[in-house]
């Protein structure tokens, strides 16, 4: 459109070998993958893994590019709510909201032995539902970076439509990308809702695997040619995506708003029906089982709800599940502390790009790819020797379940603590090494005050990932410990819907109390103006 635009435009150009080189790496390697992994049971597992992944992502993704459009760059009423609430369901854990959907999903169904969705339907549903927020989040912080200026450059040389569809959208790609990473990814590696399914992905077998007596070795065949294809996937993403997103310190004022004109009110519909379908139905699923009765009406059982039995339930949960929320605090804080510790300078090194993110971008992609069960397997491994001071650090210590937890966070920490070193101002930076200061220094005296708080609240984040682990943890807990999620996995199979659903809501009043904790971090002092555009 002009010098802004042209600019970016070479600038993608310029990258554009590097772009095709990685995707052949990646097609290769996945090629190769499967070439070289002839086997029946393998083809099946990779199969029922992409799939499900796969029907996850194409609900998830298109729902939540939408929503954070409309959400952080549209003028659609209560987009203030809908973001908190977003923010929530964000930090609650998966095995809370499989709970809160397959008890919908048995009252839809009429019972238990015929519930509406079962299998491949109901685990990807439950997937792709859990995932709307991340991509909320993920594509939310990519349109909200993008650059005013490209924007109103554009502006002068088309109408408002044109700007959102020559320059908005296409910086959205990037984020897109990530979000739809995140989503392959956490899904093809988690196991809560695949057992409670039956559904065989790759962490499914291996966590039967491992109950059926099958080593580390086996379960590393196993997941070969996953991990394989999953890093490729990484790699690949990760460079289009930093070739493409913008600099996070290029927004030196709030981007426009964009005015929906004759489309606010059907926007608001869409936004209301995606808040109610990913926050008010599991609730009120969770709600209704916990106060569920069955009372016979004319010589028929019917299902009511009780306001006294729901009262019933809920208040001797802390008692007596007291001591399962404990230890959940106590581990998360333990592996949240740790990751914190690895991501901060992982981050830091990274913060520039270039060679120096390798050591971050490997970690994060072996922690993405290596599905959960997998990883139980291999701190067992480390911590299983006939050495007394081994034994007793896995028998008679958390260290096991901490250092599982741990690969499972590390990702999100070491993604939240390089968005907010990114955004550290160079000119101060450079300023502070000309005088002498050097990397460790520029670190604790300049860029860790000025981001302290979205530090506490990556801490927070990864805290509150680490109280809803199941696949890395369920294999690794010491004898006598048993934490919430593990207690609502064997609650669930168990068929025990009012404890879980009580438990769950327990549980949900603290995840909204640490996300209005985390937000209250994060937030920064707004700008006053705004400045606002039509699309008509």
């Amino acid at each position: 459109m002009n010098n802004h635009v042209d600019d970016y435009t070479t600038v993608m150009l310029g990258n554009r070998h590097t772009i095709v080189l990685v995707a052949i790496a990646a097609s290769l390697t996945g090629l190769a993958c499967l070439l070289l992994w002839n086997d029946e049971g393998q083809q099946q597992l990779m199969r029922n893994t992409a799939a499900l992944a796969a029907l996850a992502c194409a609900i998830s993704l298109p729902v939540g590019t939408l929503l954070a459009f409309l959400l952080v760059r549209t003028d659609v009423p209560g987009r203030r709510a809908a973001l908190v609430l977003m923010a929530a369901m964000l930090l609650l854990p998966l095995y809370l909201q499989a709970s809160a959907w397959h008890a919908g999903f048995i009252l839809a169904g009429g019972s238990v032995t015929s519930p509406l969705l079962t299998g491949l339907p109901a685990a990807a549903w439950i997937h792709a539902m859990a995932s709307i927020p991340w991509v909320v989040l993920i594509v939310g912080v990519g349109i909200r970076y993008v650059e005013p200026e490209l924007e109103e450059d554009a502006l002068l040389a088309g109408s408002t439509l044109q700007v959102f569809l020559r320059v908005t959208a296409p910086r959205m790609i990037a984020a897109m990308g990530v979000a739809a990473l995140w989503v392959l990814l956490s899904t093809a590696s988690e196991m809560t809702v695949t057992d409670l399914y039956r559904v065989r992905t790759y962490a499914e077998v291996i966590y039967t695997g491992f109950a059926l007596g099958d080593d580390l070795c086996s379960a590393w065949l196993t997941a070969a040619p996953g991990i394989a294809a999953g890093a490729s996937l990484v790699v690949f993403t990760f460079v289009v995506a930093s070739t493409a997103a913008p600099s996070l310190q290029a927004a030196s004022r709030p981007p426009w708003t964009f005015r929906l004109g004759i489309w606010r009110w059907p926007a608001l519909l869409f936004a209301l029906a995606v808040v109610i379908g990913t926050v008010a139905i599991p609730v009120g699923n969770l709600v209704y089982k916990a106060g569920e009765t069955m009372r016979p009406v004319d010589g028929v059982i019917v299902s009511q709800w009780s306001a006294t039995k729901f009262a019933e339930v809920l208040a001797p949960i802390l008692r007596d599940h007291g001591e399962e929320f404990g230890w959940t605090v106590l581990i998360s804080s333990l592996a949240a502390t740790a990751a914190l510790t690895l991501s901060a300078p992982l981050a830091w090194l990274a913060r520039r790009g270039g060679r120096r993110s390798m050591p971050a971008l490997a970690t994060a992609a072996v922690c993405l790819v290596t599905p959960g069960p997998l990883v139980g397997l291999g701190v067992i491994w480390l911590l299983d020797r006939n050495l007394p001071l081994a034994i007793w650090l896995y028998d008679r210590t958390v260290l096991a379940p901490v250092l599982a937890m741990l690969v499972r966070i590390l990702p999100i920490a070491i993604l939240l603590c390089w968005y907010a070193l990114r955004s550290v101002s160079d000119d101060v930076l450079d300023s502070a090494a000309t005088e002498g200061a050097g990397p460790c220094r520029r670190f604790w005296l300049i860029a860790a005050p000025q981001r302290l708080s979205a530090i506490g609240a990556a801490w927070l984040a990864a805290f509150v990932v680490a109280t809803g682990d199941l696949a890395c943890s369920i294999l690794v807990v010491p004898p006598g410990v048993t934490t919430v999620p593990i207690k609502v996995f064997g609650l669930i199979h168990y068929g025990v819907d009012d404890q879980v659903a009580g438990i769950c809501l327990t549980s949900l009043v603290g995840f909204v109390i640490t996300a209005g904790t985390a937000l209250w971090l994060f937030r920064r002092s707004p700008l006053q103006q705004n400045t606002q555009h039509s699309l008509y």
